[in-house]
């Protein structure tokens, strides 16, 4: 599955001040709630920010082909 991009139109964000999406362009999936180099290959399809964005983002595990995997145990 594909990430599906959180987007915000001109004059219609609904956060109050700085907007990393709409100001600093930050890509954030609305599905699994990841950013940048904290998003998977591909889009577990639920929420798992909390539980595996620190791992994606040091490399020890990755979604593809819809099932994670554990980079960890590679050499």
């Amino acid at each position: 599955m594909k990430h599906k991009f959180e987007e915000h139109k001109a004059g219609e964000c609904t956060r109050e001040g700085h907007c990393v999406i709409c100001d600093g362009g930050l890509k954030v999936c609305e599905i699994c709630g990841c950013a940048e180099g904290s998003l998977a290959t591909e889009c577990p399809g639920y929420r798992c920010y909390v539980t595996h964005s620190d791992l994606i983002y040091d490399g020890k595990v990755d979604f593809i082909n819809g099932k994670w995997v554990d980079n960890s145990l590679s050499p």
